[in-house]
């Protein structure tokens, strides 16, 4: 029997490791329960009907952007909706939604993911491996066509050395890691009386195990509480991430 996964739900509790000194949600805890949810949606189908990518091929996310409503608090329990809507030349997508324990939306997200062969780093087009992949074709929450804004003028910058910890399954520095470097730039009073609202980020290279980086923040206006950021590889000033966060 022909199970619908067109689209795919998966609840998450909020521990305490998973927020900030305000009991809520780190942005950075959200990013981690919308791919795990995209991950368990494709582990799942996978089971069901058969292996979709070879062993030299990846996927890697190229764009991101998230907006929530509000943060979820520690210990509330939260789901994350997730569906592929379409596919277009080189590049997949994915929508999500966060709803509360009312069943309110309190966040939306678009993802803009690529396959990569490891072998050679060549972007390959996704169609010839997606032929079963159960489509749920509705518009995109976001246009992330576009990059963010490039950065002109940094005002807080540090370094950071990619150790053990960074390094995720795919031996390359996992990618929650580079918006926690730019967070780490921001203001503290910012980040524990403002909620933020927005983010965007852009992914352009990898980073590898003792790669020396530098994270550079721009604050763009006071009013509203925007802010770029980028990080960058010390030794050849490559850029590898660009961000857009904005804040309430």
């Amino acid at each position: 029997m022909c199970v619908d996964l067109s689209t795919y739900t998966v609840s998450f509790k909020v521990f305490s490791n998973e927020v900030d000194m305000n009991k809520r949600a780190k942005i950075t805890t959200i990013l981690d329960y919308l791919q795990n949810t995209a991950w368990c949606h494709y582990n799942d189908f996978e089971k069901r009907n058969g292996k979709i990518l070879s062993d030299n091929l990846i996927w890697a996310i190229l764009k991101l952007k998230v907006n929530m409503i509000r943060l979820p608090q520690w210990e509330e329990i939260i789901k994350v909706k997730t569906w592929a809507p379409f596919v277009d030349k080189y590049f997949a997508y994915r929508n999500f939604e966060i709803y509360d324990e009312q069943n309110n939306i309190i966040g939306k997200s678009t993802f803009n993911w690529v396959v990569i062969d490891i072998n050679n780093k060549k972007i390959i087009k996704p169609e010839q491996f997606i032929n079963k992949w159960q489509f749920h074709k509705t518009p995109l929450f976001f246009e992330i066509k576009n990059k963010v804004d490039k950065i002109t003028k940094p005002k807080l910058k540090k370094e950071v050395t990619v150790s053990y910890s960074d390094i995720d399954v795919n031996n390359h520095t996992n990618n929650v890691r580079y918006v926690q470097w730019m967070l780490d730039c921001i203001d503290f009073n910012i980040l524990i009386k403002k909620q933020i609202k927005d983010i965007e980020v852009n992914f352009i290279a990898e980073a590898l195990i003792n790669d020396n980086l530098i994270i550079n923040i721009q604050k763009l206006s006071d009013s509203w509480l925007i802010y770029i950021g980028n990080v960058v590889r010390k030794k050849d000033n490559h850029e590898l991430c660009r961000a857009k966060l904005i804040f309430e």
